[in-house]
Parts: structure tokens; C-alpha cells; sequence
């Protein structure tokens, strides 16, 4: 770490990567130097450094270099300053700026690349910090203070106006536009469990209001007290490198017209030769910015899949795609450019998708033989016909996703089953995950067509999750498995038709 100063005399910390306009995180603990140095405020800092990320610090309110001669230390200098009449967080704010000014004007931080992270009363101070600067896109929360008034240091400020509008709940619409992650204890008498659930539901309404797919996920989780684990660190670093993960345009070959926005997250080190590629396809809904991979379940599958060499990347499809015609297109696309930029290994394409992208991984492979190695489908749909017959009003979206009449949909449906097209996976491995409680696409759906996969003699592995319904949460003990079964599919040769 060092001490570096802000031509308008602003102090602070920076743990600087080896090259210029890096991905920068904010990160809040008490003194500066307490969170680049001292576990584990300085976890996730350390291991997003590690992969290139600029790390800064600056003294909060009261502490370190910030508190005033005669002042309480701490939160009881915020208290003292709020009774006053001074807003700490509108002054920390300004600081925070001039900071991540300075370092964009010195071409070390990429100013559409930052984040903010805190524990306790640096959380509360990284999300106020957000609220003020809107290049901060996704802020980490470690059993953070959400509302000074259940703090015993701020007693007898019940009608204070300052210490009442300061509550987090406040800043939601300033937030409602980023990603937010929240982890606490349970049982955490000192900060509030509730305030912070309170909190988590604010920026979601807030998000929704605006019609915004803001990324909150609260966490909460049974350990007593005020306290915070390494663990939640790890956890947060892969979830924020990823939230910041660059969007970049994917060029196929010379004069194609089609260019496609994709979320990537690169390879932390080279295998031999070209690295591997999953695809992720995210459910219905989502897009290349908010998809089921980002979410805490597949935390380590994240984190691995790129300490692995593989290249993630997550195409923008459409939020109900359904792998017509136009997906099957754009997916091509994104396959021969990053192919013929010398970015993916051709004979190791594998696809990750859950739900309706589960169910188009399937659609794309038996329409694209010999294209990709292997794919994992997380609750997919393998009978649409079936489906749309039970579910009528889902079955009206993949309709219109096909551009078929209500006439014609049964039978293109059949058409658009796996189930009905095994033989296409007789040389690609799938690996099926579901929940038999899942209400959304009935198990029968990876049941039915494990055991068909099976009778042809296809490469097939099926897990099955006895009281899972429809949600990510089925993905986390698997994780491991789901990157061998990639790492295990022997690689093939592209054949793009």
C-alpha cells in the first residue's frame, strides 16, 4: 500500500495493479490502512488485486488522519458531528470523488469500472458513497450498518433530522440503478438484521419502480452476532469482478452484418494453447448483464471456470428468445468471432444454461452438430409441446419467440423438442440438473429425457436435487462436478455449417 495525495489535498491508500485504466474498488473498513492491511476487511481487496484491480482506501469519518483535535474517535465523532449539524456522508462523498477523479485523470482506473465494498460502517459509507457518484456500478456490503439509529453511539438522536435521513432505506433511488450485495449474520443485534433486510427491499422496489433489472442478493445467514467471515469476502470478489465484468462487442468475420453485446469474463491463466469456452444462456428474462450465473450458487463455478483457463461469455440474446431463428444466428456470430479472433479453443465450446437457456443450449446443439462439446442444462424444458399444454400461457411466449400461430404451434413445438431429437447428442455429453419439486418446468423433463439419452446410448449425467424447486440455489453443490464434466468432455472439432 501506499499513501498517495489529490492535488486538492484529499489522502489515500492505493494498492496499484501493474497497468493503466484497471477495474478499481473502493474499499471501506475504519482507517485506510486498516482496510488494505488487516484481515478480513482486506480480503476481497487482496484477491481483486490480484487479478489486476486498483484497491483504494480512504480514512472514514472520525478515523485515521480524519479526526479532528478533541473529537470523540469513531462513531461517536459521527454522532457528535451529526448533532452538530454536519452530514458525514456528504462530505465523504466529495472525498470519495476527488479520489476516483484523481485516479481516472492519471490513467489508472477505468472510470466505467468501479466499486465500492465495506464491513459494518464501511459498508454503510461504501453505499452512501455510491449514492453519490453514479460510475460506482455494484457495491458489497459486509454486515453493514444500514441505519445509525440501532447503533448504541447514536442515542438520544432519535429527531435528529441528519442522523434520520442518513438511513439507507433513503439512498434506494439513488441505488435502485446498480447491482448491491448484502451479507449478515442472522442474528445481529448490533447493526440490525432487520434494518438491512428492510434495506435489500427498498432497492428492489425501488428497481422495480423504475422498471430496472438491478442485481440485489441479501444473504443472511446463521452465524450469531455482529461478525464477518473470510469466506463472505471470497464470495464477494468473484461477485463483484464479475458485476463489473467489461460488456464488449463481439465481431464475427469480415462484412457479416451482426455484431453482439456480450458480458466476458476472461481466463485468470493460459492453458496450452487457446483457452476453453462456456457459454452461459440465462433464463427467461434476464440478459447479458443480469444472468443466473452471476448469483451467489454458482459463486464457485464462477471463479473456478476462469482459474480453469476457460473464457466465460454471456451473449445478449433477448429476454425471452427461446433459440429462434435470430438467437441461433447471434450465436453463431459470437462462436466464429471469438473463434476467429484466436480467443477460443474451437474443438472446446460448451454451453451452461438454466432454464430457458438450459432448454436453448439443447435447441442450439442438435441444431448445430459437431459445434459444441458438451452442455449443461439446469432445469431445461425438453418437451415443448408438453409444456405449452400445460402451461398455456407460457406456451403463448415461445409461440411469439417462433414466430408461429397458435395453429401451427403443437407441431413446431415437436419439432423444437429435444426429446424428440436424441440422436443429435449420440457424440456431445449433457449433464441435466433438476429439482423434483420444481413447479415452474416438471422434473419428467430431465427424467424423460436423461432416460432416453441412456436407451441411445448417449453420453448422459443426471442429477436430481429430492425437494428443489425452480431456483439457483440448486446449483451450488454441484459446482464442482458441473466444471469436471466440462473438463472431462473430450474435445471435437468445429464443424459451423
Amino acid at each position: 500500500m501506499k499513501v498517495v495525495c489529490t492535488a486538492s489535498g484529499t489522502r489515500y491508500g492505493l494498492m496499484q495493479p501493474s497497468h493503466s485504466a484497471a477495474s478499481t474498488l473502493l474499499l471501506l473498513a475504519g482507517p485506510a490502512g486498516d482496510a488494505l492491511t488487516i484481515g478480513p476487511y482486506c480480503r476481497a481487496g487482496m484477491l481483486l488485486h490480484q487479478q489486476g484491480w486498483n484497491v483504494v482506501s480512504l480514512d472514514l469519518p472520525c478515523h485515521g488522519a480524519d479526526r479532528r483535535p478533541g473529537e470523540p474517535e469513531g462513531l461517536s465523532g459521527w454522532a457528535a458531528r451529526l448533532a452538530a449539524g454536519e452530514d458525514i456522508a456528504a462530505d465523504f462523498q466529495r472525498r470519495v470523488n476527488d479520489v476516483l477523479a484523481h485516479l481516472a485523470a492519471s490513467g489508472l482506473a477505468d472510470p466505467g469500472r468501479l466499486a465500492a465494498a465495506g464491513t459494518s460502517r464501511g459498508g454503510f459509507m461504501a453505499f452512501h458513497a455510491a449514492a453519490g457518484n453514479p460510475g460506482i456500478r455494484a457495491v458489497a456490503g459486509f454486515a453493514p450498518v444500514t441505519d445509525l439509529l440501532a447503533l448504541s453511539e447514536f442515542r438520544g438522536l432519535e429527531t435528529n433530522p441528519l442522523a434520520n435521513r442518513l438511513a439507507l432505506v433513503n439512498a434506494a433511488d439513488a441505488l435502485a440503478d446498480r447491482a448491491a450485495w448484502i451479507t449478515i449474520g442472522g442474528q445481529d443485534e448490533r447493526v440490525s438484521t432487520e434494518k438491512a433486510i428492510a434495506f435489500a427491499r427498498a432497492l428492489s422496489a425501488a428497481s422495480q419502480k423504475r422498471l430496472l433489472a438491478c442485481d440485489v442478493t441479501l444473504r443472511i445467514l446463521a452465524t450469531p452476532g455482529h461478525a464477518s467471515f473470510p469466506d463472505w469476502h471470497d464470495d464477494a470478489a468473484a461477485w463483484l469482478r464479475d458485476a463489473l465484468a467489461p460488456t464488449v462487442q463481439i465481431l464475427p468475420r469480415p462484412g457479416h452484418p451482426q455484431a453482439v453485446s456480450c458480458t466476458v469474463i476472461p481466463p485468470l491463466r493460459q492453458a496450452d494453447g487457446k483457452p476453453g469456452l462456456v457459454i452461459h444462456l440465462y433464463g427467461s428474462g434476464g440478459s447479458h448483464r443480469f444472468y443466473n450465473l452471476m448469483r451467489p450458487p454458482y459463486g464457485l463455478l464462477r471463479r473456478l471456470l476462469p482459474e480453469r483457463g476457460y473464457r466465460i461469455v454471456v451473449p445478449e440474446l433477448g429476454p425471452t428468445h427461446w433459440m429462434n431463428a435470430q438467437a441461433i444466428a447471434t450465436l453463431d456470430a459470437v462462436i466464429e468471432g471469438l473463434i476467429g479472433a484466436g480467443e477460443a479453443d474451437p474443438a472446446r465450446v460448451h454451453i451452461l444454461g438454466t432454464s430457458m437457456g438450459a432448454s436453448s443450449g439443447l435447441v442450439y446443439a442438435m441444431r448445430r452438430p459437431g459445434v459444441v462439446r458438451s452442455v449443461c442444462a439446469v432445469f431445461p424444458v425438453t418437451d415443448f409441446a408438453g409444456w405449452a399444454a400445460q402451461f398455456p400461457d407460457r406456451g403463448v411466449s415461445l409461440a411469439q419467440a417462433h414466430g408461429v400461430t397458435p395453429e401451427a404451434a403443437q407441431a413446431a413445438f415437436r419439432g423444437l423438442s429435444p426429446l424428440n431429437h436424441v440422436p443429435a447428442f449420440a457424440n456431445m455429453p449433457v449433464y441435466l440438473l433438476h429439482g423434483d419439486a420444481d413447479g415452474v418446468v416438471p422434473v419428467r423433463h430431465s427424467r424423460d429425457f436423461a432416460a432416453a439419452l441412456r436407451a441411445a446410448g448417449c453420453p448422459v449425467t443426471y442429477r436430481e436435487s429430492p425437494g428443489m424447486g425452480h431456483d439457483d440455489h440448486i446449483a451450488a453443490c454441484w459446482q464442482e462436478e458441473i466444471l469436471e464434466f466440462f473438463a472431462g468432455a473430450r474435445p471435437v472439432a468445429l464443424s459451423l455449417s
